[in-house]
This record gives C-alpha cells, structure tokens and sequence, in this order.
C-alpha cells in the first residue's frame, strides 16, 4: 500500500488570483462575452495545485510530487538503506517587513525525517500531533523505528 501525504498548496494570493479569473470567467460566459472564458482554464491550476510526498514501504522509495487532479509529476527516489525515521521539534524564524515595519515570527513546528547513512531526508512537517501519526504509520508500514529529538534551532 503506498502511503500519500499532501505537504502543501500554492500560497493564498495565488488562490485569490484563481479565484479571480473563476469568477471573471463565469461573469464573462454570463455576458456572451466568449473571450472572456479564457480565464477559467487559467484559474484551474492556481485553485487545485497540491505538493506532496508519496511512499512506498514495499520497495522502501518515495517520490515528491507536484499535482493537479490526479496527475502527479516527481520522480522515485530510493530509500532502501533507511536505518530509522526521527521526528525533531524545530524552532523558526520568519522575517517579515513592510515599509518600515519590520517584525519576527517565531514558530515551532516538527519535523519527520528518514535517517539515511549519508544523508536525512525530510518527509513531513507540521503539527505534532498529525507528525507523531504519521510517523506511527509509515513505521508500522516499513517496520523500522522512531527516535525522538527534543529540539534543534534554526535560524
């Protein structure tokens, strides 16, 4: 069974721009105006584009995706010498400024990692809560282990 987790979706103002040229579209078919209907298959990738990460624990790959509907482009990348899965709590810094208002934002979030011998790949993040679960799953499905990590900073 492979294992889907979808680890995103394009930013809100990309969303209200589709949701803009949805609704230009719509308005434009309503007035017989028929080049106006462009916008509507413009809207569609900008509404329903999603990120995501699929595994498979019987031939131990997962793929990153980007997807809209059921079309998935990513390529499999193999994580055989997998030695264990570890979830760590991260500390973030966004800066954020605009005009001369300028402000940090700092949030923890965790993520879950597979543990290779030469590198760590980063599977997921988010809430601990849905991370803990995940990891629970996919190592039930791979029968391999979790280890903890209480914190790591990063800038």
């Amino acid at each position: 069974m492979i294992l889907k987790y979808t680890t995103g979706k394009l930013p809100p103002n990309f969303f209200m721009l589709g949701v803009i040229l949805l609704l230009l579209g719509i308005l434009a078919a309503i007035m017989s105006e028929f080049a106006g209907l462009v916008a509507i298959p413009l809207s569609i990738p900008l509404l329903f584009i999603r990120t995501g990460i699929l595994i498979d624990p019987k031939k131990t790959r997962i793929k990153k995706y980007i997807g809209l509907f059921a079309y998935q482009s990513g390529k499999w990348e193999s994580i055989a010498p997998i030695k264990h899965l570890q979830i760590i709590r991260v500390r973030q810094t966004t800066g954020m400024a605009v005009l001369s208002i300028a402000r940090n934002e700092i949030n923890v979030v965790y993520k879950l990692l597979a543990v290779l011998p030469n590198e760590n790949i980063e599977l997921l993040s988010g809430e601990g809560r849905f991370i803990s679960e995940a990891a629970d799953e996919i190592s039930s499905e791979m029968s391999i282990e979790v280890k903890h990590t209480t914190h790591k900073d990063q800038p």
